[in-house]
């Protein structure tokens, strides 16, 4: 019955990860869930003082919990919005990792531009045409450079290491894409960030489909109202979906043992069957968030 207790199932010790985004929010959760549970991280963050923090951060959760030496960390400081910056992070990599190998690869960086100027319901027309306007050519393109582009072309750069994982089975060469729930509903107007992450859901498909025959597993986690460098804490900040919080099921933002849970579940064992999936750990979002029309 040992198959059955968690400390098996969701078993990575001795495992590698690299994380993109990984200096704050929930790349820095997926970052510290991995460390916690034995594996080694790689950090990619386009801060280079975010990255020395974190790293500081992960070694004291390293001491505290008497984690061995093979349990290693890096940081890559590194800008994913353009190919010529992501290949010189893959060869980064792919130098780092040709002996210990890549197990899991998370996409977690990513940016959410929104149209310089907000319409609500009842407002005229006039206006209506001002704010659909307001959305910024560039913010749309870095918007898909970053959050999509990104995803694919580090994945495609990383294909051969994630292969070589996959062999080993129990749930090794995972690539975990990050998505939104706003990929899927209207409740809100934010195109640029909305239409990239619905290309992510697709993208992961087509990607797991594509990796199958060396079942290098591709899913994504799509996160609701969780606090992050994307979405601050203070509901009072202008890119800030906390107020939001309350009007869901689960009345209030997701915690980091939640996000920690989906993370370890695709990274290990326990996850080992599941592949072109998207994982919505979002307290109910999906279930209420909707477009609204003024009263007559």
């Amino acid at each position: 019955m040992t198959q059955f207790k968690a400390n098996n199932i969701f078993s990575i010790p001795g495992r590698t990860a690299v994380i993109t985004g990984g200096g704050s929010g929930l790349g820095l959760i997926c970052a510290k869930t991995f460390l916690a549970n034995g594996a080694s991280v790689t950090i990619i963050d386009i801060e280079a003082t975010r990255l020395t923090s974190v790293k500081a951060e992960l070694e004291q959760i390293k001491t505290s919990l008497s984690l061995p030496s093979t349990c290693q960390i890096h940081t890559i400081h590194g800008d994913l919005s353009s190919k010529t910056s992501i290949d010189t992070i893959t060869s980064h990599l792919l130098t780092l990792h040709k002996t210990t190998g890549i197990d899991i690869l998370v996409h977690c960086a990513g940016i959410r531009r929104q149209n310089k100027i907000a319409y609500k319901p009842g407002e005229s027309l006039e206006k209506l045409a001002k704010a659909t306007s307001s959305l910024d050519y560039g913010d749309l393109e870095a918007s898909f450079r970053v959050n999509l582009f990104a995803q694919y072309f580090l994945t495609a750069g990383l294909i051969v290491l994630l292969g070589q994982a996959a062999k080993k089975g129990g749930g090794r060469g995972s690539v975990i894409c990050f998505s939104s729930v706003a990929s899927k509903h209207n409740g809100q107007f934010v195109p640029a960030y909305q239409t990239s992450k619905a290309a992510v859901d697709h993208l992961v498909r087509i990607m797991a489909a594509e990796f199958a025959g060396f079942y290098i597993r591709v899913n994504a986690i799509s996160p609701g109202i969780f606090p992050s460098a994307l979405n601050p804490a203070d509901p009072t900040h202008p890119e800030s979906n906390m107020s939001l919080a309350t009007e869901m099921p689960a009345r209030r933002a997701g915690l980091e043992e939640e996000m920690a849970g989906a993370a370890l579940y695709l990274a290990s064992p326990a996850g080992g069957y599941m592949t072109g999936d998207i994982m919505h750990i979002d307290g109910g979002r999906l279930l209420v968030a909707a477009a609204r029309i003024a009263k007559i």
